[in-house]
């Protein structure tokens, strides 16, 4: 019985003696680089974007519409000292209305011009009266959208009309912003400038 202990006894200490030795510095070197490398995937997982950056608010008072003046023309602030800002469309950017003037235009020489905001659309007005020039015209106002005006051109009458007096056909419901435009004269000569089919409109109201 003691023959089969020791020997028993002397195989257990052979095979202790035969398996590597570690030295106690690399077991810590060996946890170390595991935590190293949890940490490292911890590290770059929150590192991940989870969220998309935000588009800035386009300001509505820019204008992106830089189509040149028409040959000739330059702008008139004798009156109009900055653009009227306007909304004439009604997608909510601000286009712009300002007055031109072409002092080597034979006849008449001066244009409105509206232009469209964030596109390349330019709409221009001339006086469809040769002997009355847009220079005329003094002071200028917004016509804000929703307003109801009448076009005293279209009343049989000599007499101005109001608006619940006028027929129907001499309406003009304002469905985005327009342009009033007055007479420097001390005289009611106001005309509603507006865009609409892609087309700029002038109503006389008085």
């Amino acid at each position: 019985m003691k023959t089969i202990l020791l020997s028993l006894l002397s195989c257990s200490v052979l095979a202790a003696c035969h398996q590597p030795n570690t030295p106690p510095e690399l077991n810590e070197q060996t946890t170390a680089s595991e935590n190293i490398s949890i940490s490292t995937v911890a590290a770059s997982s929150t590192s991940i974007p989870t969220k998309i950056a935000e588009k800035k608010p386009v300001d509505p008072l820019s204008m992106t519409n830089t189509v040149p003046l028409p040959t000739g023309y330059q702008v008139d602030n004798l009156y109009l000292k900055q653009p009227l800002r306007v909304d004439l469309n009604g997608d909510g950017k601000l286009d712009s209305f300002q007055v031109l003037h072409n002092p080597n235009k034979a006849g008449l020489k001066y244009l409105f011009e509206f232009r469209i905001n964030d596109s390349d659309q330019v709409y221009y007005y001339e006086s469809d009266n040769p002997e009355d020039d847009l220079d005329l015209f003094g002071s200028f106002d917004i016509a804000k959208a929703g307003q109801v005006y009448v076009d005293q051109l279209k009343i049989e009458s000599d007499d101005l009309v109001d608006v619940k007096n006028a027929p129907e056909e001499a309406k003009i419901y304002l469905q985005h912003d327009g342009v009033l435009a007055n007479w420097n004269e001390e005289t009611c000569a106001t005309s509603l400038f507006y865009f609409k089919d892609n087309k700029i409109h002038r109503a006389a109201l008085c």
